[in-house]
């Protein structure tokens, strides 16, 4: 898999995923060992806000394990002031304190690789934050970015309310407005075509889907929820989506949020420790001796076929501890012929955490270890 390009370039610099489902849980449980993907970084280290002993994160991309490893830097030494502007959150810009920046990175405690890939990546964006940098990021704000050269800002209004009621009754109104949604339509046309993706992101790699409706059906009921179940300006996907960037803070994600950063920052302080380890999970999973009571696979046994795909929890018992869960992220496709032995499904427990995920891109399943 190592030799594949998906995995040799920086694909996420913020993140497609919304943490706050596998936050919730590890704030039920208070595990003490972590397993992750990594990712940008920012789907595990909000996790520390909990106190775990260790975070365990796993990536095949050197670059985006080089990513986290900054983040956790900045995050250890630095306030969220610091941290929202190094990187570009609201209510900063990429594009602002540029020296400063700079400054900040020549301080970091990183590893010698981080620093090389980093000096010449900044070197080469003039000192611009990273936070639209990652092939997802660039993806997704490129689809807004056009639709904008026709319609200019109709749609930045959709992000003014302030309440969920005033909200709805816009929607209700503008969704049987087919001119209003002539825009949005073509927007989920571009998202739910998958030679597009396998194209421009994936490079042949997209996930083979297997659910029963149509890209476009998916896209258009997961917006649908979106719109329904929290304010669009508290969401930093819908942003990105309609706006090609982040601008209102309340919508940052939780590595950014004023009531995360902080116990996030404090646990990695008092020893919380970050382990960056460049592996898949199934091999990970088959040399460590670790043990562990929380893991966060993404949506990573989405891309398993044959033989992976319907052992792959068999292969994580050795690393789990008696009751750990572990969480599923599945995009366009559910693995198939999964082999659960030892397993119970636990779904439906974390059923008002799933309705509140402001993405809405993904079926979870939360299994638990019960040998």
């Amino acid at each position: 898999m190592t030799g594949n390009a998906y995995f040799n370039s920086l694909n996420y610099s913020i993140a497609n995923e919304d943490v706050a489902y596998e936050l919730g849980i590890c704030r039920q449980i208070k595990p003490k060992k972590i397993l992750a993907i990594c990712g940008s970084g920012a789907r595990f280290l909000p996790l520390a806000s909990t106190q775990p002993e260790k975070i365990t994160a796993l990536d095949l991309a050197t670059q985006q394990l080089a990513l986290a490893d900054l983040r956790r830097s900045v995050m250890q030494h630095y306030p969220l002031q610091d941290y929202q502007r190094f990187l570009g959150y609201p209510p900063y810009s990429t594009g602002e304190f540029k020296a400063e920046r700079a400054a900040l990175f020549a301080e970091l405690d990183i590893r010698p690789s981080t620093r090389s890939y980093f000096q010449e990546l900044f070197r080469q964006i003039n000192w611009e934050g990273l936070l639209y940098q990652g092939r997802w990021e660039q993806t997704f704000i490129g689809i807004p970015n056009k639709v904008r050269l026709l319609v200019g800002s109709a749609y930045d209004n959709i992000f003014q309310f302030e309440t969920q009621d005033e909200q709805d009754r816009f929607f209700a109104e503008k969704l049987n407005d087919r001119v209003w949604c002539s825009v949005p339509a073509a927007v989920l046309m571009l998202m739910g075509n998958a030679t597009f993706f396998n194209t421009v992101l994936y490079r042949g790699s997209f996930v083979r889907k297997n659910i029963p409706d149509s890209y476009f059906d998916f896209y258009s009921s997961a917006f649908k929820r979106l719109f329904a179940n929290g304010l669009t300006r508290e969401n930093f996907f819908l942003q990105i989506c309609f706006l090609g960037r982040l601008q209102y803070p309340e919508g940052n994600p939780l590595e950014a949020h004023p009531d995360i950063y902080p116990k996030a920052q404090a646990a990695l302080q008092a020893g919380t420790a970050i382990e960056l380890v460049e592996r898949d999970i199934l091999s990970f999973a088959a040399k460590t001796q670790e043990k562990y009571d929380f893991v966060s696979l993404s949506n990573v046994p989405s891309y398993f076929s044959g033989a992976p795909e319907s052992n792959y929890l068999q292969s994580l018992t050795r690393c789990l501890n008696r009751g750990a869960l572990v969480v599923v992220r599945c995009y366009l496709r559910v693995p198939q012929g999964t082999d659960t032995s030892g397993f119970i499904d636990m779904s439906r427990d974390y059923d008002e955490l799933a309705a509140k995920e402001k993405m809405q891109m993904y079926r979870i399943i939360v299994y638990k270890y019960i040998g």
